[in-house]
Formats: C-alpha cells, sequence, structure tokens
C-alpha cells in the first residue's frame, strides 16, 4: 500500500510538471512553420490562426509529451501512456474549441487574439492532464495501447489533410 501511494505521488507530480512542459511544447510548435516555411512542415504544423489549426499545437504537444513519458519515465512501468495522450490531446483539443469558440464569435468578432488563443489552450492542458492523470490508474491494455498509436497516426493524418482540403467554414 505504501509503495502505491508512492507511485501516485510521483505520478502527481510528474503531471503537475507536464502542465507547463506541454504549454511551452505548443508555443514552440505554434511558431515552426514561420521560422521553416515549406510543404512538409505545412503538413504538421499550424499555417495560420485559424481555429482549427490549432489543433494541430495541441495534437504535437501532447504526442511530443506522451513519446517522451513512454520513452524515459514510464518504460518500467506498465502504463496506458499513449491511450491516455490520445484521449487527452483529444479532449483538451474538445475543450479549447468549446471555450474559445464563444469569446472568438462574441467577444472577439472573427479576430483573433493570441493571449486568448494560449490563455485556452493552458486552460485545456489543466483539464485534459487531470483526465491523463486518471486514465494512467486504469489498468494497463497492451492490444489497446498499440492500436492507440495507429489512432495518433490517423488523427495527424487527418489533420494535415483537412490543412489543405478543409470545409469553408470560420474555424478552418
Amino acid at each position: 500500500m505504501v509503495i502505491e501511494m508512492k507511485e501516485k505521488q510521483k505520478l502527481i507530480i510528474w503531471k503537475s510538471i507536464s502542465i507547463p512542459v506541454i504549454f511551452l511544447l505548443g508555443i514552440f510548435i505554434y511558431y515552426v512553420y514561420s521560422w521553416f516555411p515549406c510543404f512538409f512542415t505545412s503538413l504538421i504544423f499550424p499555417i495560420n490562426n485559424h481555429i482549427f489549426q490549432f489543433n494541430k499545437v495541441i495534437l504535437l504537444s501532447f504526442l511530443i509529451w506522451s513519446v517522451f513519458e513512454k520513452i524515459t519515465i514510464r518504460k518500467k512501468h506498465d502504463l496506458n501512456t499513449c491511450t491516455s495522450g490520445l484521449i487527452a490531446s483529444l479532449s483538451c483539443s474538445f475543450f479549447f474549441m468549446l471555450f474559445y469558440i464563444p469569446i472568438y464569435v462574441f467577444i472577439f468578432h472573427y479576430y483573433t487574439n493570441l493571449f486568448a488563443i494560449f490563455a485556452t489552450y493552458f486552460i485545456g492542458i489543466i483539464i485534459s492532464v487531470a483526465l491523463n492523470y486518471h486514465l494512467l490508474q486504469r489498468k494497463y491494455n497492451s492490444e489497446l495501447e498499440k492500436k492507440i498509436i495507429l489512432g495518433w497516426f490517423f488523427v495527424i493524418i487527418f489533420n494535415a489533410i483537412l490543412t489543405f482540403y478543409h470545409p469553408d467554414y470560420f474555424i478552418f
């Protein structure tokens, strides 16, 4: 029981550290295309300030963190790192859209505000990391972890396709 409590405390500390790291990764990812504009970076990194493009920031920052966590910290432990990372990134994306779209439409009248974007992103990270913490405490499922890696791949491909072939809505 003592070991389990120590592991939970380590996980809480680790998840607390992940919040600013994911946020800083997101800021870095946001500017990569402006530093290195080419076709490849346009597929992976956001190319403009539209709301849906910010999903690339969210997905990539959580993916990088999940891979880092899986390789370095969690390799000795059987935890659902890939599964919880994908679910956390999708929930962060959902919360970002849920919180930011009303701000974008009603307060800024369809103009992008980077402070509001990053503040909303930070709030989404906090909520998603809390969800991630609870998902990591579930029983390990190695088959699901392998399938979720494909899920990450499909989500990133989907966002890359929507960069060039997007519907004509205000969020794109």
